[in-house]
């Protein structure tokens, strides 16, 4: 008989919703700036370098609710590094393989020093940064520094989902798509970004390449979504998702993360010049972006409140 493992599940509140939502965020935007610097154009680099202001910031704001939701922030330390009460751990710092928990604290502790590059070079390209530009220049646009950028990233997006799947057995102990679904979903935001970025910087190169691709990832995450449900549906646990009324998880669901998030993009960009919604032209990569992140923060909100829903609370 599987148990849950957190008998009292406290990580879905506001803090935590906007937590995931930030990292994701910051991930897939740091994705996008590896992608851009690794195979893109002169234009696609300009565009990452401004999206590099972005990371750093976000990951700041994860630090912080993740240590306030502790409730005692200096247990944070003890996920980093050894305390004196754990003496069979040898070394000074903390590294449990058994642990996801610990694997994604140093998953996100080095995908946040990570962040730090872009941030720099960002600083760099509008003349702001006064010492070591070359230093950060040749950082910043290294082929296996941007690779490692790309696993860091991937990783921090789909770490939400597993922990989520390991920490809370009975409602997602048989689920199999929970890392690749929050992957999916981490991109697509950090291309929404990039989309608004692109547009506003009027870069249209950079803005047809990326209206491709958040296309692709919509669809993506499309797919990943429709197979998360029938293997929820296949388990008998759907209904808390795609039908609670509670905490308006299900509104959110089909409104915000299969309509706004996945539905959105894909009719928008496909249908071009030939749709208009109102006075805003479909084809505006800074509109399709916004609705796109309300869609996200609704799928972070409704994958973390239908748990609770699963179990009762």
């Amino acid at each position: 008989m599987v148990t849950e493992y957190v008998i009292e599940p406290h990580w879905a509140n506001w803090m935590l919703t906007v937590e995931m939502f930030a990292a994701g965020l910051a991930a897939g935007i740091l994705f996008f700036i590896a992608l851009a610097n690794l195979a893109g154009n002169a234009q696609d680099r300009e565009v990452a370098a401004r999206l590099g202001f972005l990371p750093a910031p976000l990951m700041v704001v994860v630090a912080v609710l993740l240590i306030v939701d502790l409730g005692q922030p200096g247990r944070f330390l003890n996920l980093l590094f050894t305390h004196p009460l754990a003496a069979e751990r040898a070394g000074p710092f903390m590294f449990n393989a058994n642990s996801p928990m610990n694997w994604g604290t140093w998953i996100i502790a080095i995908f946040g020093l990570l962040t730090v590059v872009p941030f720099l070079d960002a600083l760099s390209h509008i003349g702001r940064l006064p010492v070591a530009r070359g230093i950060v220049e040749a950082l910043a646009h290294n082929p296996l520094g941007m690779i490692l950028t790309a696993v860091f990233a991937l990783a921090t997006g789909s770490y939400s989902g597993v922990l989520i799947n390991v920490t809370n057995q009975n409602v997602w102990a048989d689920t199999y798509v929970l890392g690749a679904l929050y992957v999916a979903f981490s991109a697509l935001s950090g291309f929404a970004v990039a989309a608004i970025v692109a547009d506003r910087m009027r870069a249209p190169q950079t803005a047809g390449a990326i209206r491709s691709a958040l296309l692709m990832t919509a669809i993506i995450a499309g797919v990943t979504t429709a197979i998360f449900v029938a293997n929820l549906m296949a388990l008998g646990q759907a209904g808390p998702l795609i039908a609670s009324m509670t905490d308006l998880v299900a509104p959110l669901f089909w409104v915000g993360v299969v309509g706004l998030a996945v539905l959105y993009p894909i009719v928008t960009i496909l249908a071009g010049p030939r749709l208009t919604f109102s006075r805003v032209h479909p084809a505006q990569l800074a509109v399709i972006g916004t609705v796109v992140l309300v869609g996200v923060l609704a799928f972070r909100w409704s994958l973390l409140h239908s748990a609770l829903v699963a179990i009762g609370h």
